[in-house]
């Protein structure tokens, strides 16, 4: 439940709605994400990326730059980075 949160902090502060996909979809992400050991900011990125259609909103943009500059997403990790090149932070 804490982790679920924290995922659902995470899209709020890039200002992207929780029901960007469907909830259930979304729930299922987070265990997959949580058992990878991802933390709630990468899971909300993987997330965020598996929804094609989404258009990165300028808060969004400072956010992730704002995190990785933070060191709390790791680039290297490989559903991070497939998830960073799918958003088009490839720079980061």
């Amino acid at each position: 439940m804490v982790y679920e949160i924290g995922v659902d902090m995470a899209l709020s502060a890039m200002k992207v709605s929780s029901i960007v996909t469907e909830r259930d979809d979304q729930l299922y992400a987070m265990g997959v994400c949580e058992a990878m050991g991802l933390t709630p900011r990468e899971a909300a990125l993987v997330i965020l990326a598996k929804d094609s259609e989404f258009v990165n909103p300028r808060e969004t943009e400072i956010c992730i730059k704002k995190w990785a500059r933070e060191g709390s997403l790791n680039p290297t990790e490989p559903a991070v980075a497939s998830a960073l090149s799918r958003l088009g932070y490839n720079e980061i």
